[in-house]
């Protein structure tokens, strides 16, 4: 019986799992950066290596700090975050002038969108509609020029 108890799962231990599985989505839904999410990741895991068997009574109050933790990435919010539906609609409808370009921090392809239109005498202005649409559809530009993902 004492064998089947080592290989049973600690109930932290699923705590952790379930943190880390959180984790992981914020991650792919682009909520947090690849940076925050190895540096949470790091300290969950630090917390699994190290015994809590000294301090009981303080065992007992790590899952509520744990829930906090965990919590506070889905209530983060950053007020320098860029707009997909802004990006996506100033592609749509001024991408000729690459707008949508230099709203993100790429003024260097908004410059060039800007000649593209005056050489084809307007007609690179398919170049930033279709990027607009594409914004929107989440297919193409999924973040700013500084790396930060675009809110929804």
């Amino acid at each position: 019986m004492s064998v089947k108890m080592k290989n049973k799962p600690k109930e932290h231990d699923m705590d952790y799992t379930k943190e880390l599985e959180k984790l992981h989505d914020l991650k792919e839904k682009n909520i947090i950066s690849e940076d925050e999410y190895n540096d949470q990741k790091e300290a969950i895991l630090s917390k699994m290596k190290t015994p809590d068997k000294k301090n009981e009574p303080q065992k007992q109050n790590e899952p509520q700090k744990q829930n906090v933790e965990a919590s506070t990435p889905n209530v983060s919010f950053d007020p320098t975050a860029k707009s997909k539906m802004t990006a996506g609609l100033l592609g749509i409808f001024l991408g000729g002038f690459g707008v949508h370009r230099f709203y993100l921090g790429y003024t260097g392809i908004g410059v060039a969108q800007i000649f593209v239109s005056l050489f084809t005498c307007g007609f690179g202005y398919l170049w930033g509609f279709i990027e607009g649409i594409l914004i929107l559809a989440g297919a193409s530009i999924t973040t700013d020029a500084s790396g930060k993902p675009l809110t929804d």
